[in-house]
């Protein structure tokens, strides 16, 4: 019998909302192909400039300053 284990990761991410303004944020994430999927499919909902871009740590860390 084998047992299938989850593994989490964290994900570095760009949300840009419908009005064009953006933001940073570290997600907990077990499929990050799901993830961005599922943010992409909310954003085209939303219209306008509405996105979502993953970036890297670096990236992140840099734009939190």
């Amino acid at each position: 019998m084998t047992t299938d284990t989850l593994t989490t990761r964290d994900v570095f991410a760009r949300h840009t909302g419908k009005d064009g303004s953006s933001y940073v944020e570290q997600h907990r994430v077990w499929d990050a192909d799901l993830f961005f999927k599922a943010h992409r499919a909310h954003a085209a909902k939303e219209g306008g400039k509405a996105d979502i871009q993953q970036i890297t740590e670096e990236q992140y860390r840099k734009e939190r300053k």
